[in-house]
């Protein structure tokens, strides 16, 4: 008898224990974060006044390799739900950290960067960190981001390994994320229209004479002044969308 009051004992913790747990969860959101370039060359081949740019341009790949995510709690939101966790996802009181890396090709699609569960909060922001690949064995290797196409019917490729971060709200700066026991996807969307009107991707040269524009800041064939304007205007062309 005496065990059998030890068995009911213990039955009765455990189910305590699973009921807390379950309460827990419920504060845990399924969010798939996406990344996406938009492009669409009717728009691209336009500055802001209307003068023909890049016409003779057609993008093919645009490609990023990102290093880690942030999402910073709104000042005085609630965040005391993170405290006891311990899964390695958080960095302090204020924000919720993923760690990458993660490669995307990103052009006129939306690519899953992943999916996770974040908890319930008012997020006034998202940071994200574009960082060079440390992969040996990928063709980004060394470089955080990469496009190509081609310029007058000429194959190029415009590579960066710039190290950046980004910081990036929604369009309405009085508009935050709040979690709230719900299954949620937000974007982080790159206009390359904004960036090809500009920059001007005509005046790239094949310095070398190789039958394939480089533009980098390497500087191979001559336009490491063209790719470090294209790299500050990639970073201005980024916003938040859900």
């Amino acid at each position: 008898m005496k065990n059998l009051k030890m068995i009911l004992a213990l039955i009765a913790v455990v189910g305590f224990m699973a009921s807390c747990s379950n309460d827990d969860s419920s504060a845990a959101n399924q969010m798939k974060i996406k990344a996406r370039a938009m492009y669409n060359p009717a728009a691209a081949n336009r500055n802001a006044e209307g003068v023909a740019l890049n016409s003779n341009v057609v993008l093919s790949s645009f490609k990023i390799n990102l290093k880690e995510i942030e999402f910073e709690f709104a000042e005085g939101s609630d965040d005391d739900s993170m405290n006891d966790d311990d899964d390695g996802f958080f960095n302090g009181d204020d924000e919720f950290e993923l760690n990458g890396p993660f490669e995307l090709d990103i052009l006129n699609q939306n690519a899953t960067v992943t999916t996770v569960t974040i908890p319930n909060g008012t997020y006034e922001e998202v940071e994200f960190e574009l960082h060079r690949s440390t992969n040996a064995n990928s063709p980004m290797f060394n470089k955080s981001i990469e496009v190509t196409g081609t310029i007058n019917g000429t194959p190029f490729v415009f590579w960066h390994n710039v190290d950046e971060d980004f910081e990036i709200d929604y369009e309405d700066t009085n508009q935050n994320l709040v979690v709230n026991n719900n299954s949620y996807d937000i974007v982080f969307n790159f206009d390359l229209n904004q960036v090809l009107s500009l920059v001007d991707l005509s005046t790239a040269v094949d310095g070398d004479g190789d039958g394939l524009i480089e533009i980098g800041p390497d500087d191979t064939d001559g336009n490491q002044a063209l790719a470090n304007q294209i790299a500050n205007s990639i970073e201005d062309s980024c916003e938040l969308d859900d």
